[in-house]
This record gives structure tokens, sequence and C-alpha cells, in this order.
């Protein structure tokens, strides 16, 4: 299992003043439109909060970065897994990433995810320490996120990296295993126990309705988001291309095939180009927004 690229870089830049990314500019190359360039600090803030008062379902949605030949991960010999090349990261990715995590009522990840926060291989994408995106959801009334973590191992520490979450956290798990269902709700943790293998896309469906949550924004690996897709629930699509080649034979991708048995459409709503030049050495990435099921 492969965890988002922002999981494994976003504490070293949290750690730096990113302003002066954040006022770079954006060329947005479709729609054409009279106003084609735009500073990175809002490129994302209202695609998804403008939907949400037109829907009466939840607005589920993802992003992945990859490069050209597809890979949003490769082999990392010092940690012993899959890992996003660094050769693909930039910062303006990341500032869009977060705009995409202040938009969320609710966010989505997993064991994989809450194990490598605890070795430290992933940085803490559970919350954002940005006083502009802060004061963006407050003035856009946006509830605190609640945070929903898919295991079915419950194979994960409890330790103060996700302690100060506790009260936002429930955990939906097909484990039976009581001592650790145990241990968990006797430290105070909210966990919901389904029958079957997996949490399905329907039984983690039917939880957002339940509580109403408006916005889901998916920070797991490609799995959940996959099945999302096979079942036609994912709303939209955040896709962030770097225009360069990764190779190797280790690798993964968007999309497995494990559950997507068919060809769907998507429809490209938004695409928009950043170039950054360093050195005589041109750097792109395409940032492309899709709606899905023609929405």
């Amino acid at each position: 299992m492969v965890i988002p690229s922002y999981m494994n870089y976003i504490s070293k830049y949290i750690q730096h003043n990113i302003i002066e990314f954040m006022n770079q500019m954006i060329n947005k190359i479709y729609p054409l439109g009279k106003k084609a360039s735009r500073k990175a600090n809002n490129v994302y803030l209202n695609p998804v909060i403008s939907n949400i008062n037109n829907n009466f379902k939840p607005l589920y949605y993802a992003n992945f970065l990859k490069s050209l030949d597809g890979r949003i991960a490769t082999y990392d010999k010092k940690n012993d897994r899959l890992l996003t090349p660094s050769s693909i990261k930039n910062k303006i990715d990341f500032i869009l990433f977060c705009q995409l995590h202040a938009q969320a009522d609710c966010l989505v990840t997993n064991t994989h995810y809450i194990n490598g926060l605890n070795k430290g291989y992933y940085g803490d994408i559970l919350s954002l320490n940005d006083s502009y995106l802060d004061q963006w959801r407050d003035k856009n009334k946006i509830k605190q996120q609640k945070i929903i973590i898919l295991s079915n191992s419950l194979s994960f520490p409890i330790d103060k990296k996700i302690e100060k979450y506790k009260e936002r956290i429930t955990i939906l798990t097909t484990s039976n295993n009581k001592k650790k269902l145990s241990t968990l709700k006797n430290n105070g943790y909210t966990v919901i126990s389904y029958a079957g293998k997996n949490i399905s896309e329907n039984q983690l469906n039917n939880y957002v309705i339940k509580n109403k949550f408006k916005s889901v924004y998916f920070i797991a690996g490609p799995t959940i988001v996959e099945q999302m897709i096979s079942k036609n629930l994912l709303d939209r699509l955040y896709l962030s291309t770097s225009i360069s080649m990764v190779g190797t034979e280790n690798y993964d991708s968007i999309i497995r095939g494990n559950f997507l048995k068919k060809s769907i459409k998507l429809e490209l709503i938004e695409m928009y180009m950043y170039t950054k030049i360093e050195n005589k050495e041109k750097e792109q990435t395409l940032f492309q927004v899709f709606n899905l099921k023609g929405k």
C-alpha cells in the first residue's frame, strides 16, 4: 500500500515560510478566459466549497501527484517501501494540496498512514499549521474536521502523534480482535465495527451520510479511491502531473485495476501549468481538475 505524495514531505515544508510560493503565478490553460494567471494562494479554494450547497449527497474528492509516466511512488531503499520520488515534488503542489485539505469537514486515511506517521517517513497531515487557511475556514464557517481511519487490522500504535487528534477520530474496522478493540476503546477512541474482510466503500458512504459530512477528502492510498470510483461515488479528482519521467520497475499508480473493471469517462473542467526556471533548467507541473460521473 502506498500513501499519497504529500504525506512523506509535508513536515519539511510546513516548517518553512511558504508565503513567497503562495504569491507565485500559475497559468490557467483550460478553459481559456480573460484571467489567464492566478496566484497560487487561491487556485483551489473555490471549486469544492462552491458545490457543497448544491449537493444533497457528500462531496467526495481526492488528489494525487504523479510523473508523466504514471508513477505516484517508487521504491525507496532507505525506508524499504514505496514513496513519492523527490524528483516530482514541488512546493506549489503542496500549497494546492493544503487548499483542498482546508475545504474538507472530514478526512479519510488508513492504517498505513498512521504507521508511517509513527515511524517518521510520513509527515503529519491530519491538520495544517496555516493561519491563512484557518482564517479562510472560519470565514466560510467550515466546522472542525473529523478524521476517519479505515483499519481492517487495527495494527497501529497509540502514541502522542495521534493522541492529540483523539476527540476527532473515528476508526472503522472489520477486526474482531477483542484485545485491540478493547485497548482503543479504553483509551477513548471511537471504534465502529463492521462484518466482512475489508471496510467497503458503501459502509464508508453510509457512515458519512449518517454523520452529515458535506465534503470528504481522501488522504489515504489509491485503494479506497479506486473503490469509490468503481462504485460511482467519487465526485472530483485533482491530478498534479510533473512533466518528467521517473522509470523504475517497482512503482505504484493511481489505478491498480483491483476494483475498477471497466472504462469510465472523466470530464476535464480546469487545467493549470506552473513553470519554474532555476539554473537554466525548466521544471513544469500540470494541474488538472476532473469531474466524475459527468458532474
